[in-house]
């Protein structure tokens, strides 16, 4: 681009480069600064420098391996279930059929909700003495059922209610990604004597990768760091049973006071997020390599 061209494009660049550095840059080197310090939330004048030290706490924190373990068990089991129950919804909507345009509307109904709204409605429904699962348990002859005193269970309606709201957001995508999918290449199967399972074998799962490793990297990112939710579900109790990591850097922020630390479990959580970012995103591109490689 030439002088003069920049100092035109500028002026319009401007804005939302402010925007995106006080949104994003700006807090992201603010919370790498504090991570350097042991810094008390309700005593800032005993603040001191600490270097590496709070980085160094969290690797001898059990608390917080417990957290991460959670946080990563969490997501092994939603986004598979999210993926799958999305893309059998695609799969089965991917037609024209009366009130089509409805129903495809409904499904996306919770990826708009809140979450706060939707760990407050979870945590009605499962309340143990009203709440309506509890409620048709009892009239199917079933026992009351404790759902947040439990840990493991309490820890698996956590993973419900990711998944109830954000399957349909794995149905966005990949409903999206199989409307772009030409119809000439399932007739054209059709005609060979292909059946349905080597139509969605041979064309649709090849054509729609591109969609569902993009979907998939979108879903990690946002449920690296889900805390809303959990947060109005169960605060991390039974105990630490549903302390995810942003609730644990939350609870040393806020709770403990201990800024610093929870600025390094933040940046931590960055590095992490980014890294898995550029192993999926590279990965992709290396099959995508391979495949023109065979074709050619």
């Amino acid at each position: 681009m030439e002088g003069g061209s920049a100092r035109t494009v500028l002026p319009f660049l401007a804005p939302a480069l402010a925007v995106v550095f006080a949104v994003l840059i700006f807090p992201a080197l603010y919370s790498l600064y504090a991570s350097f310090f042991d810094w008390p939330l309700n005593d800032a004048s005993a603040r001191e420098f600490v270097g590496l030290g709070n980085y160094l706490k969290l690797f001898q924190d059990p608390e917080f391996w417990n957290s991460l373990k959670l946080q990563l068990g969490f997501i092994v089991i939603a986004l598979p279930i999210e993926l799958v129950l999305g893309f059998g919804a695609a799969l089965l909507l991917n037609r024209e059929f009366p009130g089509a345009g409805v129903v495809r509307t409904l499904i996306l109904l919770p990826v708009f909700m809140l979450p706060v709204l939707s760990g407050f409605t979870w945590r009605y429904m499962l309340q143990p003495d009203y709440g309506p699962i509890n409620w048709i348990i009892g009239a199917l002859g079933g026992k009351q059922v404790l759902w947040l005193n439990s840990p493991t269970l309490a820890y698996t309606a956590v993973i419900m209610q990711d998944v109830w709201r954000m399957w349909p957001f794995m149905f966005m995508l990949l409903y999206a990604g199989l409307t772009t999918i030409p119809a000439e290449m399932y007739e054209a199967a059709e005609i060979d004597g292909a059946s349905w399972g080597q139509r969605l074998r041979l064309i649709t799962l090849p054509m729609l990768k591109p969609t569902i490793v993009t979907a998939l990297l979108l879903r990690l990112i946002d449920a690296l760091r889900i805390f809303s939710e959990v947060f109005t579900m169960t605060e991390g109790g039974p105990g630490s049973s549903t302390l995810l990591f942003s609730l644990y850097t939350h609870r040393q922020a806020f709770s403990f006071f201990k800024v610093g630390l929870a600025s390094a479990m933040s940046i931590f959580l960055l590095i992490v997020s980014v890294a898995i970012a550029v192993l999926i995103v590279r990965k992709n591109m290396r099959l995508e390599e391979m495949e023109k490689g065979a074709d050619s």
